[in-house]
């Protein structure tokens, strides 16, 4: 429908309510995606500061420990180090 050379468009009462619901959830799940976002930023900067911590450990070796090595077993330690330190670096779409 034109009015005044503005093109408008009409809807019921109920087809009016329906989508003014759901712009109301449209925009509280953007809320919760951005709280989502948020927490998961401050996940992603403690695991790269506790990846840097373990790398600076007095322990710290790029070789597994004496144990392990010597069972040819995987090392324990060794892995959460190479979980840490080489981890995907995937935030917003991007790689970093």
């Amino acid at each position: 429908m034109w009015v005044d050379g503005t093109e408008l468009v009409v809807l019921t009462a109920h087809d009016y309510e329906n989508l003014a619901g759901q712009r109301r959830q449209a925009g509280a799940q953007a809320a919760r995606n951005r709280a989502l976002r948020s927490q998961l930023d401050l996940l992603s900067s403690f695991v790269d500061e506790l990846g840097q911590a373990v790398t600076r450990l007095p322990e710290y070796q790029p070789t597994p420990c004496a144990a392990c090595a010597r069972t040819d077993d995987e090392c324990a330690r060794q892995a959460l180090i190479d979980a840490l330190t080489n981890r995907p670096h995937q935030t917003r779409g991007r790689q970093s």
